[in-house]
């Protein structure tokens, strides 16, 4: 695997960790749908202005074929979304950070019945080792968890609605006869999000707390860097799928966990147990035996 592949795998997990500390910062101040509203927002500015200064705005309009793709990955991103910001204010949030990254389980099961994957007994095993290491990390008690608690079985739903936008986007990227852009893809998942995030926010009456973020300057920090998150990941996260399989992507992404810590520990003063730090080294440990297995293969398969 290059230096160019590389380090945007890499840089993947410390943009979304980031993200979803800003997010869940701003939850704890507005409720979900106004959240989603303000991200999706400022997220759409920023992807006007990527795609106006790279002349793709006219790329919006060459969808034929696709746009079913494009609406399907939208109506994901809003699931997804507001699955995940139900369960944060329905459970704790490390209960929640470490269900969410059961992801990777529901795309290895889709990769293999589906697409036909190989995955050799190490694949799975370093697969786990490191979703247990998220949990040490985490300092998630595995024999109190409560899997059908409420708010866990959101995180669980988000973590499939992921897996499943995972594999629409990369089939948007390469659809037989139109395949689009990364940026095109990245809009209409944005733009029907936010729609349907006002859609939600109008019924449910939460339209009115927008009005509200003037007076609190962290909220508005807090909302701002969401929306820098959200688009960066869109960038990132996009450009790896199109060149990593799906599964590579998301056992990578269970180093977002470890950012997420680390950013608690440096920004609002959290401490690390001796048992999170043993679950820091498994899950780096891990995800560098995944990638050196991955590299060998990649080397194999241009000899053969």
């Amino acid at each position: 695997m290059s230096k160019k592949q590389l380090l945007p795998l890499l840089l993947l997990p410390v943009i979304w960790g980031s993200y979803y500390v800003a997010s869940h910062e701003a939850l704890s101040l507005m409720s979900v749908f106004s959240v989603g509203i303000v991200i999706r927002a400022v997220t759409m500015v920023f992807l006007t202005v990527l795609m106006g200064v790279r002349g793709e705005l006219k790329d919006l309009f060459r969808v034929n074929r696709v746009w079913k793709w494009l609406c399907l990955i939208g109506l994901m991103g809003f699931l997804l979304d507001t699955t995940a910001f139900i369960g944060l204010q329905l459970s704790p949030a490390g209960i929640g950070t470490a269900l969410l990254k059961c992801d990777v389980l529901f795309v290895n099961l889709i990769s293999v019945v589906v697409y036909k994957e190989r995955f050799t007994v190490s694949d799975w095993i370093l697969s786990l080792v490191m979703l247990f290491g998220v949990f040490l990390v985490l300092n998630i008690d595995l024999a109190h968890l409560d899997l059908f608690n409420v708010g866990n079985i959101f995180f669980i739903l988000s973590a499939l609605f992921v897996s499943i936008n995972a594999f629409l986007i990369k089939a948007a990227q390469h659809h037989p006869q139109n395949p689009v852009s990364d940026n095109v893809i990245a809009y209409y998942n944005n733009f029907i999000t936010l729609v349907l995030f006002c859609i939600a926010a109008a019924v449910t009456r939460q339209l009115g707390e927008l009005g509200q973020m003037g007076g609190n300057s962290y909220l508005l920090w807090a909302l701002l860097a969401s929306g820098v998150g959200q688009t960066l990941i869109y960038v990132v996260y996009y450009y790896d799928l199109r060149r990593n399989p799906v599964w590579l992507v998301k056992v990578i992404l269970l180093l977002m966990p470890i950012v997420a810590a680390v950013l608690g520990l440096f920004l609002f003063g959290d401490t690390m147990t001796p048992m999170q730090c043993a679950g820091l080294v498994v899950v780096l440990a891990g995800a560098l035996c995944i990638l050196v297995t991955h590299h060998r293969r990649e080397v194999q398969r241009t000899q053969s």
